[in-house]
């Protein structure tokens, strides 16, 4: 068997399916990783992995690594008693990432692909008609307080406007995105919490400087440029991710 990605990425794979590590141990050219389901994995560093168990273990495992997708599932029919964290992650993967964005329309395309090749459910408000609610109401069902709809929000902060402040003069107009994007940015923050929030800003803009404690990912020409920086913030909210897809969507 080979796997492209790291140690860490081959950890979070092994959980995903339903197994918990009891250790793992860096033995120079190769890392070992042990299960309390009995299965011992070494990952070499040419990429080749390796399952010692008996050969029931050995098979259970490998089918399930093979079949992995990226979601946080145990796929295997047989039950398996994965950990606390595992299902955290389970429950984080099960739900939807809310995104905002501007007037950019190649930028808003470009995320979706991404989201799409890491295999992410995801929601704009702009693709579901509504619903018949205000655009307020929508807002309010999606990413209100009282909602639970949303983990992780994206906010895809765009050039789309210009601004300068009254006491500044116009000699100091600078590009600006959207209010509702800062509107909306505000509503996420105030209900999933900013460790949940990841925003995207392309080239130069002011950024709102109450948003200051929250992770600014910077991109010139397409979203990709940030994916594995992305990806980083979304597996540290419990999402998993099959580094493949990772890899991928960077591409």
């Amino acid at each position: 068997m080979k796997f492209t990605g790291s140690f860490q990425d081959l950890e979070t794979v092994v959980g995903a399916i339903g197994r918990t590590v009891s250790s793992s141990l860096d033995k120079g050219n190769m890392h070992q990783i042990k299960t309390t389901e009995g299965e011992t994995i070494n990952l070499y560093s040419t990429g080749t992995l390796q399952v010692q168990a008996s050969p029931a273990l050995k098979k259970k495992f490998e089918d399930d690594f093979n079949q992995y997708s990226g979601n946080a599932s145990v796929l295997s029919s047989e039950p398996i008693h994965a950990s606390p964290e595992t299902l955290a992650a389970s429950v984080a993967q099960q739900k939807q990432v809310f995104v905002v964005h501007g007037h950019d329309e190649v930028s808003k395309e470009q995320l979706e692909l991404v989201l799409h090749k890491l295999g992410i459910d995801h929601f704009i408000l702009a693709n579901s008609g509504g619903g018949g609610l205000t655009i307020i109401e929508a807002l309010e069902a999606k990413i209100g307080h009282n909602s639970n709809a949303t983990s992780f929000g994206i906010v895809l902060m765009t050039p789309d406007d210009m601004g300068y402040a009254l006491g500044a003069g116009a000699d100091n107009i600078q590009p600006r995105a959207r209010q509702n994007v800062v509107l909306e940015m505000g509503m996420l923050i105030s209900s999933i919490g900013r460790a949940n929030i990841a925003i995207l800003v392309k080239g130069h803009l002011e950024r709102p400087s109450d948003a200051d404690g929250i992770l600014y990912l910077a991109f010139n020409n397409h979203v990709k440029e940030i994916v594995p920086r992305l990806a980083g913030r979304l597996k540290e909210s419990g999402f998993v991710l099959n580094p493949d897809k990772v890899a991928n969507a960077s591409s």
